[in-house]
């Protein structure tokens, strides 16, 4: 009787468990059985969306930002047919308000490379020549290696490399925690470098910023279910996995929901859990694991706060604006990203008295304004009440000559556990792709990539642990053809 081919296994249904099913299924006629368990009830993890009761629509819970320069998504995104639904700006122009209601416009050329990088700091008008210059400094800064400086956080390295306080607080504190999710104190400096290397200051000159103009669920989630399942990928929502089961140094089994699923010994699995679900599927026998003491080490979560708002009457204000100083970083205007903006108009104030230099036709009517805290522990807790007034202030300093503006509605959403703390020393905890287990393979946010947990960072690491598992399988599928079927010995 023929062995049973391979069952892999992807625990988790997020970005990351997406790209490694994606690897996996790829190709007709090989001898294996991939299949899929998600807790949620949709494909998607943390890139989600819902439906307001309000007006009826598809709204993420929070807003996520995209690079050019994230070609692990991009490529994903390709497949799932849904790339086109991204849009670029070019060349990367941003909006900044600091705590002095100053309102100063950052535009970078795309096509001139880092010399447009130079012309578009040195014209930033929101810093002092003095800080803009000392911002130059950080291109040649940069360590050759990334874990050189793993040890300390982002604020130190700044202030190691020239950058005055102004230009931290101002410029780089927003960068970071936006990168992040956590503040530039609390934050390996590894991570800021590798975040730059790609973005700032990348060998082609800097990369922009883009957004999706549908609802993640439609850009990742959906298609994700639509496309798995015709490569007949088995999908199950709705099923957790509560405890692995371990033998010597292999997984064994899996308890999932009350049923327990033993593995054969060609199965593989695949966690892309975050990591404080990650030590709740071992035994207390394995707590003591090296590798599972360092995930220990990376649970502790930072939370993302998002306040969306509608407003009866359209506001003015630009697509997105980054707040420096602030309690809110980040203001956009959902409907101009969705395309449900009217046509472009000015802020309802003399210009004299609206401190600001740029390109005023940026400012589009939207009556839904989504509002954004990274690294939100400090303001979690507070009433909903209190947040949605800060938030509405915050809206209205971008539009000041519209004080009345009445606003309908509100949610607030919290995303307690949205990404893990990676503090300086981080790479010395975080795993590579194999695990501690044979047939046990680490993904998502946990793997070490080199980057922050962000979009990016989740596709990639799907995609390593799924590469290192067809290797696997290779390997293994060369060693049987050595061996003759009939007498089992070596040809």
């Amino acid at each position: 009787m023929a062995d049973a081919p391979p069952v892999l296994y992807i625990v988790g249904g997020g970005l990351s468990g997406i790209a490694a099913a994606e690897v996996l299924s790829r190709g007709e006629g090989r001898p294996r059985k991939v299949v899929l368990l998600e807790a949620r009830p949709r494909l998607g993890g943390r890139t989600s969306s819902y439906r307001e009761s309000h007006d009826g629509q598809v709204h993420d819970t929070g807003q996520h930002l995209f690079m050019d320069a994230y070609v692990a998504t991009r490529s994903l995104l390709k497949v799932l047919g849904t790339e086109n639904r991204l849009t670029f700006l070019d060349p990367l122009s941003l909006y900044m308000m600091d705590r002095k209601e100053k309102l100063s416009f950052l535009e970078l050329p795309l096509h001139n490379g880092q010399l447009g990088l130079l012309s578009g700091i040195l014209m930033f008008p929101g810093l002092s020549f003095l800080s803009r210059l000392s911002m130059l400094k950080i291109a040649r800064a940069l360590p050759e290696r990334e874990s050189s400086v793993d040890h300390m956080d982002a604020r130190t390295f700044l202030r190691n490399n020239g950058q005055t306080a102004e230009a931290i607080d101002k410029f780089w504190e927003l960068l970071i925690v936006s990168a992040t999710n956590l503040p530039s104190d609390q934050v390996s400096a590894s991570l800021l470098v590798s975040v730059l290397r790609e973005s700032l200051f990348s060998d082609g000159g800097p990369k922009t910023l883009g957004y999706n103009t549908v609802p993640l669920s439609e850009l990742i989630g959906d298609p994700a279910m639509r496309l798995l399942t015709r490569r007949g990928v088995d999908i199950r929502c709705r099923t957790p996995v509560s405890r692995f089961l371990v033998h010597q140094n292999r997984l064994t089994g899996m308890q999932i929901g009350k049923d327990i699923r033993m593995l054969g010994p060609e199965d593989h699995v695949i966690v892309t859990v975050p990591p404080w679900s990650f030590e709740e599927l071992f035994p207390s026998t394995e707590m003591n694991n090296p590798m599972i003491q360092n995930i220990v080490r990376l649970s502790r979560p930072s939370p993302i706060l998002s306040v969306h708002l509608w407003f009866q009457e359209p506001v003015p204000v630009p697509m997105m604006t980054g707040f420096s100083e602030h309690e809110m970083h980040w203001v956009f205007n959902r409907d101009y990203m969705m395309g449900r903006a009217l046509p472009a108009v000015l802020p309802d104030k003399k210009l004299a008295d609206f401190s600001y230099s740029g390109p005023l036709g940026d400012f589009y009517p939207g009556r839904m304004i989504s509002c954004v805290v990274s690294g939100a522990r400090e303001s979690l807790e507070e009433e909903d009440g209190a947040l949605i007034e800060k938030a509405r202030k915050t809206v209205l300093r971008l539009s000041p000559g519209n004080p009345g503006k009445k606003l309908v509605f509100a949610r607030v959403i919290r995303e307690r556990f949205a990404t893990p703390v990676f503090c300086p020393g981080q790479g010395m905890w975080r795993p590579l792709a194999h695990s501690f287990l044979d047939n046990l393979w680490i993904a998502g946010d946990m793997q070490d990539t080199g980057l922050p947990a962000t979009m990016e960072g989740a596709v990639r690491a799907g995609f390593q642990a799924a590469f290192e598992v067809e290797k696997r399988l290779e390997r293994r599928s060369r060693e049987d053809r050595k061996y003759q079927p009939d007498k089992g010995e070596p040809s």
